[in-house]
Formats: C-alpha cells, structure tokens, sequence
C-alpha cells in the first residue's frame, strides 16, 4: 500500500510519513532573522556615514594628517596655533595621515567613506567574533546590543578602530584558551593598534588579565608563552615611528580626563548605557546559574564592568569586550553551537561589499560639504591675514583649524597640544571664571567668534566693549575696541 500525502501544519506542503517535518519557524530563526538584523545593522552604519561631517573633531584629525604629510616629524611634531604649547606624542598619526590623504584624492566624501568603511568594518567584527562562540540569532542580538551601547562613540574618529580590535583581541584570547595556545597575532596587532589609536594599552591589560585568569583556572598549557604575549606586545608599541615617547603619551591623557566631558562617569539612564547593562546583567545571570564558573570569565567580566562604570569614553570598550562574553554565556542554555556554512559566510561577505559599495555611490553627493555656516564666515575669516590671533571655543576648534588655517585659534579639542595651564584658561575663560578679563587681556586677540548664547559673549560686548562684527543664530564674531585701554577691567 503506497503512502498517502497529507499536509504539513508548518508549510503547508505535502510530506511523507518517512521525511521529517521541518518547520519554518525555526529556519527563519537561525537564518533570515540574524541576516535581517545584520543587515538592518549595516544599513543604519551607511546611513549614519553618508551624511556631511558634522563632528568637528574629525576635522582636526584631518588638519593634523595634513601636516604630518608636510611639515610635522612624528618624533617632534609641532603645534597649529601658538596658544598650543606642550611638547606633545601623536597616538593616532597613522588613520590621521590616511584621512588627509583620502581628501587630497576625494574631498571630504573619501573621509565620509572611510568612517563608513570603521563602522560596517565594526558590525561585521563584532557579529563574526560573537558567531564563533554563539549562534547566529544569538550573534546577531548581541550585536545589535553592542552597537546600541557605542553609539556615543561611533563618529569619524579612529576610536572606532581600538572598538574593533579589542572585540578581536577577546576572540583571539578566547580561541588560546579553547586550543591551549598563546596568542602571539597580539604581538603585530599592537604595533599598527599603537600608530592608530591611544586605547592601545586596553589590549595589554586585557592580555595580562585573561593570561592570570587561565592560570587561575589551571590551564597550563603555553602558560610562559600566554604571558609573554602582553609583555612582548607593550615592548611592540615602543618600536613604532614615535618610539618610547609613547608610553608617557598615556599618563598624559588620564591626567587630562577633567578637561573633556567624554570622561566623566556614564549616566545609566541613557540607551546606550541601558543596552550596555542588558549585556553584563544577561551574562551574569547565566554565570551565576553555572555550577562553576572558570576564573577566566569571572575576571573578563569583571574588567568589563570595571570599564562599564568608569567614563563615558570606555562604556564602548566595555561594549566591544561583552561581544564575546556575552555571545558565550547566552549560547550555553541552547547547547552546542552550528558553524556558520557557507551560504551564510557568503551572505555575510556580500552584505558588506554591498554596504561599502551603496556607500561610496552615496558620499559623494551626501558628504562632500563642510557643516553649514552663516554666509559671512567663510569670506570674513578667510580675507583675515594669516596668523590672525582669534578668541573661539573647543566646540568649533577642530574645524576652524581646518577650514580656515590662516588663523591663530586659541582653542581646539586636540587637548594633548596644550599644557595644563592652557587647559585651565580655556575651560576658565568661557566660564566666566575669576581672572578672566586679564587671561583674555594677554591673549592679545583682536576678534572672538563664539556662540551667539554664550556667557563669554555677552561678557565681552557689555563689559569690555567689543562690538559686533557679524551674527547668525548659531555664531557671533565680535572686535576688540581700537582703544583696548578704555575698556573696564572690572
């Protein structure tokens, strides 16, 4: 007697009593909802590149590339105002010379391509390093977690380049641990990391932690070896073209952190600080119903919530360490991982290309402008002799320096040009602070082009007499008075 057909309650198709039922739900769980939500993923790193540059701090990062293509030496570089005096180590010369160079071939559509170009970079990573611990759909929802949490972070600034390589440096630690070897890739990777960015040491630490952890966890295989990798990596940065000088360039930030917001304590309120908490507390909560938990993960996960909690400039750190972590304790409930087969690395693979090429057929009628300004500014500032010395504010530093270098700025967001005194005058002045009148008074400015609502301004026309030579709603430039003697100094 032949088989009758009868009709699946998933598909609707008919099947045999011999062939088992496949159900289409869990096909498009472990397959087109991962690929949806990595391609949603990519699509909104396109959108956020393919818009004109508008953070003024890849300006000065553009200005700097300029003049280490020209002028500047790497070992001794010098300063584009003469309110910047500190002897100061470039961190990140090397994406600052490749940006200036894309401008010189492209405009500023070749720099909007290379941020888009950081960030599909970034998703594609952190989905790749979370699929060799996880599966897809797994991969796929700590991504979009990941992403959510460096939000703040996620502008044309090579920071995004240490997100990237720390979430391949926890995949590289964690695939030592499993195949009992060291990671010795560490080693190069934190000589072009420490040209590229200043959160190099965060890879070191990260190495001597999961080095101690493995230990602890009595792993001894390659142990000497596993130490020696953040050893021989700290070692590596010193050989790079700015040699040691490199390594005093890091204390020189943390005892800077006071002058720039980005490291001030996270505010958990936020959604990227939110998204960041779901992570750690999914995690946790699935190592904490763990018989044993290996010290290797205790100690990951608490280095993670140590950078989680300490500025808002590490919150994105904390987010590209949990990529990993989090991708490994959410797939343990669900057992054995599938490996990803060759259509979905081919899907993969093409969703990016396809990303970088929508990207470059959109920058250039989307990204090749500068921000918008008032009409005035760019014929009135660009007619000013060079070196004119101009009083202006951190917010418009970085493309002021850029866009108009015949001027001689007295602030920028490139904090590390400054000295500490310099610092202090910059924060003091635009706040009012006392002693104001006579730091302004030595600056020896003749023009000050600030905010229209900034107290500095209203100070400087109502007090000290300067007169307003142009305005918009955004932006004021203001003149000295001829007879600087008259002014009250009260």
């Amino acid at each position: 007697m032949s088989a009758t057909l009868a009709p699946d309650p998933d598909t609707d198709v008919a099947t045999t009593p011999d062939r088992p039922r496949r159900s289409v739900v869990p096909v498009l769980t472990r397959s087109v909802l991962p690929f949806l939500l990595l391609l949603g993923c990519l699509l909104a790193a396109v959108r956020l590149a393919a818009i004109p540059l508008t953070n003024f701090d890849t300006y000065f990062h553009l200005r700097f590339g300029h003049e280490f293509l020209t002028d500047w030496s790497l070992r001794h570089p010098g300063s584009v105002t003469t309110y910047a005096t500190a002897d100061w180590v470039p961190t990140q010369w090397l994406p600052e010379v490749v940006m200036a160079r894309a401008e010189d071939w492209f405009g500023l559509a070749g720099v909007a391509w290379l941020s888009g170009l950081q960030l599909c970079t970034l998703v594609i990573v952190f989905y790749l390093v979370a699929r060799r611990q996880a599966s897809a759909i797994i991969a796929a929802t700590v991504t979009v977690f990941a992403l959510i949490a460096s939000l703040p972070g996620l502008t044309m600034r090579p920071q995004v380049i240490s997100y990237i390589l720390i979430a391949v440096t926890m995949a590289l630690w964690l695939r030592a641990r499993r195949d009992g070897t060291a990671p010795w890739l560490m080693v190069p990777m934190t000589w072009v990391w420490a040209m590229s960015h200043g959160m190099w040491p965060v890879g070191i630490v990260i190495g001597a932690v999961a080095a101690v952890g493995l230990l602890l966890d009595h792993d001894r295989a390659a142990w000497r070896q596993r130490l020696l990798v953040p050893l021989l990596s700290l070692v590596a940065a010193g050989l790079t073209p700015v040699g040691p000088a490199l390594y005093s360039a890091v204390l020189l930030v943390s005892s800077r952190a006071q002058y720039f917001s980005e490291w001030d304590p996270p505010r958990f309120t936020t959604p990227s600080c939110l998204a960041l908490l779901v992570l750690l507390a999914l995690t946790v909560t699935v190592l904490l119903r763990r018989d044993r938990t290996p010290w290797f993960d205790v100690l990951m996960l608490l280095l993670a919530a140590g950078f989680a909690v300490y500025s808002n400039r590490t919150v994105p750190v904390s987010a590209a360490m949990m990529v990993p972590l989090a991708a490994l304790a959410l797939q343990v409930p669900s057992g054995p991982r599938t490996a990803p087969g060759r259509v979905e690395r081919t899907a993969v693979a093409l969703a990016y290309a396809l990303a970088l090429v929508v990207l470059a057929i959109a920058v250039p009628r989307t990204s090749d402008a500068p921000p918008v300004q008032p009409a005035w500014m760019d014929q009135t500032l660009s007619a000013l002799p060079a070196g004119t010395p101009v009083l202006d504010e951190w917010v418009w530093g970085g493309y002021l320096m850029w866009r108009y270098p015949n001027l001689d700025l007295t602030s920028h967001g490139y904090g590390d040009t400054f000295t500490t005194a310099e610092l202090d005058r910059n924060t003091d002045v635009p706040r009012l602070e006392k002693g104001w009148i006579p730091a302004v008074s030595k600056m020896g400015v003749d023009y000050a082009l600030l905010r229209t609502d900034s107290p500095l301004a209203y100070a400087l026309r109502t007090t000290q007499g300067w007169t307003v030579l142009h305005r918009s709603k955004a932006l004021v430039l203001l003149h000295r008075p001829t007879d600087a003697a008259d002014a009250p100094v009260g």
